[in-house]
């Protein structure tokens, strides 16, 4: 009993501090995004997306080594589900986003629904996995630089005031670095405390299992995402959890299909990928038409909750 007492204030502990380093990494992004003219599709992607993927990046390049990268293939494709699943299909059935299609977020998005595609060579023609690899990494490239491109002009008055200019780029760079490392490190802490609650009350491993390490990665972009729209940023939102997506699907699956291309469980990466695709479609085809209702928000989470009640 006093195990799972010091388990649950370990977890409130570490809620409050991802909450606290998600409002100010936000807050520093405001000024990053004036300094810069990054669209917040683009910062959202460039910026928060990358920070936040920094974990399931080194997981992929450590699992390579010690040859157990499917966990990280596993973990990639999962987290993928809940970040368009839950954390974009709970801002929409909020309401959030229903006039939210930008040129900017419609290109991030096809560049994820062509990413997703990709990883499919592997069963359809049964392509080498370097090969698939290649290819994912250049559609990260090639997605970073045109995301780095989006600009748009000054849009708050406090830059008039000179509120921006007083504080150096490469300062508030860092703080958001910071932040976004509390985000991440309260993040797992608060998703192995929830592990051990799990255990302590006695659900077995197999129930825990990838799934819930799956929503522990996409902690951060769902405490992000709920900041984020509190602030009235949700394109910033939106740019994070897709962009993220983008990141891991490329650069994170691209560098294990490279490095350990054996690592492929074809029956069980087909299955989720088709879930994967089905999500992306959902998503491409509200925000082509401008922006995600709340009954598409309902149909994204309600996909995800099959996908969790099938595996």
């Amino acid at each position: 009993m006093i195990e799972i007492i010091i388990q649950a204030l370990m977890l409130f502990a570490s809620l409050a501090v991802l909450a606290t380093a998600s409002f100010f990494a936000i807050k520093y992004i405001e000024d990053f995004m004036e300094i810069t003219r990054l669209s917040e599709v683009a910062t959202g992607f460039v910026i928060l997306a990358i920070m936040t993927c920094m974990p399931e990046i080194t997981v992929a390049v450590f699992s390579v080594q010690h040859g157990t990268a499917g966990i990280s293939i596993g973990t990639v494709l999962g987290s993928h589900l809940f970040n368009i699943g839950i954390v974009v299909g709970l801002l929409a059935a909020f309401g959030s986003l229903r006039k939210c299609g930008t040129e900017a977020l419609v290109e991030l998005t096809d560049l994820l629904f062509l990413a997703s595609i990709i990883p499919l060579l592997l069963v359809a023609f049964k392509a080498a996995s370097p090969i698939v690899g290649i290819l994912l990494i250049t559609v990260f490239a090639l997605s970073f630089y045109r995301m780095s491109k989006k600009r748009h002009p000054p849009t708050f008055d406090y830059i008039k005031e000179g509120h921006v200019e007083r504080k150096k780029p490469i300062i508030i760079l860092a703080t958001i670095l910071v932040a976004v490392v509390f985000v991440v490190l309260s993040a797992r802490t608060a998703i192995l405390s929830a592990t051990e609650i799990i255990k302590l009350v006695g659900i077995s491993q197999s129930e825990i299992g990838a799934k819930i390490f799956a929503v522990g990665t996409s902690l951060p972009e769902f405490a992000f995402g709920l900041v984020a729209l509190k602030r009235g940023r949700v394109h910033l939102a939106l740019g994070d959890a897709v962009g993220a997506n983008l990141t891991t699907i490329t650069l994170v699956l691209g560098l294990v299909l490279l490095f350990a291309p054996s690592a492929i469980e074809q029956m069980m990466f087909t299955e989720i990928l088709i879930f994967v695709l089905i999500m992306n479609i959902i998503l491409w085809r509200y925000l082509t038409k401008g922006g995600v209702t709340q009954f598409g928000g309902i149909i994204l989470i309600t996909v995800y909750i099959v996908f969790q009640a099938i595996f």
